[in-house]
């Protein structure tokens, strides 16, 4: 083929949907502790004012837990009340028995003889072994009033304590049935907000604290929300221009840059294989009356735009360990030509040095010797 000067563009393909350039998260409530399953939520796209309830949680569970940790509370305090009287009996107990004792002890000392006139010696043997008896039952129910009072205070603390963790949890539950509704913070469109697999929020979802279930965009400024396969991105940079097209409007075109690109791609779709690279472009005007979140549209990216420049197919340009070459046609016969190779499409090859317009190339390897 012969090489000539051409315009040589490169528009990347990209797909997606619309969406608002500033929106307001609507998330559970930071409070709520623990998972809790979604019971309810307000359709998607549906208008809402400030305060509206948009979701709710089941409180089933939560109202179960709360009752039965309510009743082993007040299970604890019956508990606590009838430690409380048996104490008490024992204490009474233990000073009654300090009491007798010691109007014993009292007897047998004042009646304590060791006149061998009166009573034998082994009389007064008992007597003796009597008052050691009785001054040692003494010591014993006073240690026990002692221990009694420090075994006593050590239970009624057991018990308070089991019940301070009961509290804290009746605490939780009652904090987190409060926490149940999903509020909007301000008028708006309610807008489902998908998880990191790409799906939307549906009954019976898991949801945690923080957890964003939808948004209330601003709609008076909307952007496009982009994906274009991995292996259709090269050249793909922010600031380049890109032309949008609503697939509802596809005679509606509408242009804007690239503002933001992710750094690596990866797959749309949970269970895909296949890794797209997102990426948000920055429109130049909206139109509110037929804009709207979530719309789908597709897009071309200007990655490259150049005019009267010198290209090749890409199967007529060889590589090898960094070094490219085109088989140029010469008096001789073809021969490798080494090039100087810019910019690159799926298809061409633009040429910056190494080539002059109407040079004639060969689009395959040619044969070893070739006759002109």
């Amino acid at each position: 083929m012969e090489v000539k000067l051409r315009d040589f563009n490169v528009q990347i393909p990209a797909t997606g949907e619309l969406e608002a350039s500033h929106s307001t998260a609507v998330t559970v409530p930071s409070g709520l502790r623990g998972p809790q399953s979604l019971a309810w939520i307000a359709a998607n796209f549906s208008r809402v004012k400030a305060g509206d309830v948009v979701a709710r949680m089941d409180p089933t569970r939560q109202a179960y837990l709360l009752e039965m940790e309510a009743f082993d509370f007040n299970k604890l305090d019956l508990d606590k009340q009838m430690q409380q009287q048996k104490d008490k009996t024992v204490s009474q107990e233990l000073q009654v028995g300090t009491q007798v004792t010691s109007e014993e002890r009292e007897l047998a000392e004042r009646f304590f003889s060791e006149d061998e006139r009166v009573y034998t010696k082994i009389e007064i043997i008992e007597q003796m072994r009597n008052q050691d008896y009785l001054g040692a039952k003494m010591d014993y129910f006073d240690w026990g009033l002692s221990q009694h009072d420090a075994q006593a205070q050590a239970e009624q603390q057991l018990i308070e304590l089991k019940q301070q963790g009961h509290k804290a949890k009746i605490d939780r539950y009652e904090n987190n049935l409060n926490q149940m509704e999903i509020i909007a913070p301000h008028d708006g469109l309610f807008v489902y907000q998908s998880g990191w697999d790409g799906a939307m929020p549906v009954v019976g979802d898991m949801m945690w604290s923080g957890f964003t279930i939808g948004t209330l965009p601003d709609t008076s400024v909307m952007q496009a929300k982009l994906f274009v396969l991995e292996s259709e991105a090269a050249g793909l940079s922010v600031g380049q221009a890109a032309h949008v097209y609503l697939d509802a409007y596809p005679d509606k075109r509408f242009s804007g840059k690239v503002s933001q690109l992710d750094a690596l791609a990866k797959p749309k779709d949970k269970d895909s294989p296949v890794n797209y690279f997102q990426f948000t472009v920055s429109l130049d005007e909206t139109l509110p009356a037929i804009m709207q979140p979530g719309r789908q549209l597709s897009a071309k990216v200007d990655a490259v735009s150049l005019n009267e420049v010198l290209t090749v197919p890409n199967q007529a340009l060889f590589q090898k360990e960094g070094r490219y070459w085109v088989y140029l046609k010469t008096a001789e016969g073809f021969i490798e030509q080494g090039v100087e190779p810019g910019q690159r499409s799926i298809d061409m090859t633009q040429i910056l040095g190494g080539l002059n317009q109407g040079d004639v190339i060969a689009l395959t390897t040619p044969p070893k010797r070739s006759r002109l």
